[in-house]
């Protein structure tokens, strides 16, 4: 059909299409940013038996900074629910000698929290199995998931699908890593939602070339 068509009606249509995919993409990108970023306003719920912080990527067996963000926020949440276990969730990646895991244990008895208290589930490669995993260790309803804002909304699309009614609180990202970290979150989500962003992108087409 666009053999068909001129050429200068061809190079109209390029352009509605690259123009509406960028319009859209950073239209959507804007309130993933803002709902992240909202996050962080979560509190606990009144009561907590399990804490299960989400594991990131270790180098050479050091909590990175944004990993350490989620930590920190779990030693602030625990001092007021200093009953509840602290699961940490993490497996071995990028051949490393060291779970994620044993490594976020490491900082949090650094850290003033009881060894007792800490549970390692050192198996899980990525969110879906962080969730996964940790649930054959948790049997209480009332756990709070720890993780960084920008990862919020696909850890808890993931739980919901899981059928896991767990609350979700988020820790501020340091400004030096918004970028790429919110990025790649974002185009994780298109991914994972993709029939939704080329649906919404489609019906878009369609209202502007009535339109026109």
């Amino acid at each position: 059909m666009l053999k068909n068509l001129p050429s200068q009606s061809v190079s109209w249509q390029s352009a509605l299409i690259v123009t509406t995919i960028d319009v859209l993409s950073t239209f959507n990108l804007i309130l993933f940013c803002v709902f992240s970023c909202c996050t962080r306003l979560q509190k606990c719920p009144p009561t907590v038996q399990d804490f299960l912080v989400l594991g990131a990527a270790v180098k050479h067996g050091q909590v990175p900074p944004v990993l350490a963000t989620r930590l920190d926020k779990t030693i602030n949440c625990w001092k007021t629910y200093q009953s509840a276990k602290i699961i940490v969730s993490g497996g071995i990646v990028q051949n490393t000698k060291t779970s994620e895991a044993e490594v976020m244990a490491a900082y949090l008895i650094a850290h003033g929290i009881p060894a007792r208290k800490i549970i390692c589930e050192t198996q899980a490669l990525n969110t879906w199995q962080n969730l996964a995993f940790a649930s054959q260790l948790i049997k209480s309803q009332e756990t709070v998931v720890v993780t960084s804002d920008f990862h919020v909304l696909r850890a808890r699309t993931y739980a919901r699908k899981m059928g896991l009614n767990w609350s979700f609180v988020s820790s501020k990202t340091p400004w030096r890593y918004c970028p790429l970290t919110f990025m790649r979150d974002y185009l994780g989500i298109i991914r994972d939602h993709w029939w939704v962003f080329c649906g919404s992108t489609l019906l878009l087409l369609l209202v502007e070339l009535i339109l026109k």
